[in-house]
């Protein structure tokens, strides 16, 4: 049998809860937590803790049966009370929320955007890591990257979208830089109509549609049309990096055109991940992911809405309560992040 250990890091205790919700998203830099806790567990936690949350099961054979989902500090917490109970919601982020808060400004010279990212969480003491491992740095060089009297999260993230690149948190809290997924998972996740899907939301959106995408840097421009938004709609973006060159500037405007065609499905499927049935197959889960998570490709078989495909996890939304686990799937095509 699996269960949901919250604890406080900061204080060394486990925590009493009643409901969790953990969000994890491509388009954010932080996980966030909402936490509902008894109100007699009020005084256990305070604002800026440090707070874990693990999965347990005998079945995983790493971390000690005790996979690490989420970390988080908290930013929020709020009592309520009502006729029939009282209890109180605490509200966290990744510990990269501090990036994103302070405000401060730097010039760098010549340095990978891993080293830059390395750089600045140096400053938090987060850790920095290029994802998968194995392959050391794989970011490109940046001549020139400053910003002051600002946070620079949003440059940030602009040079790793020039690169194909995506800066995300991880499970421990620190953050990973790394390359859209290109291939599908080998643990064994799918998502089936009428097997494991509860729930299915399937949006074309065209409400941030173009039909003409112009990017615009120092030395160059690039321009994409969208043939299935058949008007007259412009979208341009002025890039600011003065080292950018022409691929830079079409590789930015094909990737606004893809995301914005806003294609996506949202799903909801029992539990956090793999079944216990699929754990148990899975044997040693050492190196092995078990949980539902950004950036993975999983093949995705809808009948009802013609779908058949292999599709990217951008989104995913863990929740438990006392009686039930699950989780809320968003899925796009690669296309979207590339």
């Amino acid at each position: 049998m699996s269960r949901i250990i919250v604890n406080n890091v900061t204080k060394n205790i486990e925590l009493t809860w009643r409901g969790i919700k953990i969000r994890k998203s491509l388009d954010d830099i932080c996980h966030t937590l909402e936490l509902e806790i008894p109100a007699g567990e009020r005084k256990n936690v305070r604002r800026h803790d440090l707070v874990q949350v693990r999965y347990e099961n005998p079945l995983v054979r790493d971390s000690g049966g005790r996979r690490l989902v989420t970390t988080v500090r908290v930013d929020e917490i709020v009592s309520s009370a009502d006729v029939s109970q009282r209890s109180a919601t605490v509200i966290g982020r990744s510990p990269a929320r501090d990036i994103i808060d302070s405000t401060w400004g730097e010039m760098i010279f010549d340095m990978t955007l891993f080293e830059i990212v390395k750089h600045v969480c140096d400053k938090f003491g987060l850790a920095c890591n290029c994802f998968p491992k194995n392959k050391g740095d794989i970011t490109k060089n940046v001549m020139y990257f400053t910003w002051e009297n600002e946070s620079p999260w949003t440059k940030l993230v602009t040079e790793a979208d020039s690169q194909g690149l995506m800066i995300t948190s991880n499970e421990a809290g620190g953050l990973y830089v790394w390359a859209v997924a290109s291939g599908a998972r080998s643990e064994g996740f799918h998502l089936t109509e009428g097997q494991n899907i509860k729930t299915l939301e399937w949006r074309e959106n065209a409400a941030e549609q173009f039909h003409e995408y112009v990017v615009k840097g120092f030395f160059s421009e690039a321009i994409e049309i969208d043939d299935t938004c058949p008007n007259k709609r412009v979208l341009t973006i002025n890039l600011t990096d003065p080292e950018g060159d022409p691929e830079h500037a079409r590789r930015r405007a094909k990737t606004e055109m893809c995301r914005r065609k806003e294609k996506r499905a949202t799903v909801t499927v029992p539990g956090w991940g793999l079944t216990d049935s699929q754990l148990k197959k899975l044997g040693d889960t050492t190196k092995k992911e078990i949980f539902w998570i950004p950036n993975s490709i999983i093949p995705v078989s809808i009948p009802s809405e013609g779908l058949s495909d292999t599709l990217l996890i951008y989104e995913v939304e863990h929740e438990a309560d006392a009686e039930t686990m699950r989780t809320t799937i968003g899925l796009v095509n690669r296309e979207a992040y590339l």
